[in-house]
């Protein structure tokens, strides 16, 4: 399975709020090479194409602490899993966990990791942009695949 990361920033907020079936990542560049916090989502955000699904993982309640996260320098990474697939997201966001090891502590279970490979995106995003010489980091950063 190959997933491939998008990067949101505050102006993108809205268009990742109707993501659904993903894992996602936030990380400050404060951080260096560790993410702040990897998360999965059925439904990520309040601007589901079906419409408001009160179960989203970032509800009314909580848009605002993303935005407030994003204007402050935070980005948001996003991978879609696809509906089927997202029964394995808990797998891969604990190989995620394992691999990565988030600066903010994270429930681990060795047990359900599944082993995947991929670049951490907020590097891709670095690397294409020093090769570009571009402002600002691409949308799609990397690719996840998963190993047999």
């Amino acid at each position: 399975m190959n997933l491939t990361w998008q990067r949101y920033d505050h102006d993108s907020l809205t268009e990742a709020l109707s993501r659904s079936f993903c894992l996602y990542v936030f990380h400050h560049p404060d951080d260096g090479d560790r993410p702040y916090y990897i998360g999965k989502a059925k439904y990520f955000g309040t601007a589901q194409p079906q419409g408001y699904e009160r179960t989203a993982r970032y509800n009314a309640g909580y848009v605002h602490l993303v935005a407030g996260m994003l204007r402050s320098g935070f980005s948001l990474y996003i991978a879609s899993l696809g509906e089927q697939n997202f029964a394995s997201a808990e797998s891969y966001e604990q190989e995620l966990i394992a691999r990565w090891n988030p600066v903010r502590p994270q429930k681990r279970n060795e047990a359900l990791r599944q082993a995947v490979t991929t670049e951490k995106p907020w590097t891709a995003a670095n690397a294409a942009l020093q090769a570009t010489g571009k402002s600002g980091p691409p949308l799609s950063a990397c690719v996840v695949r998963q190993q047999k």
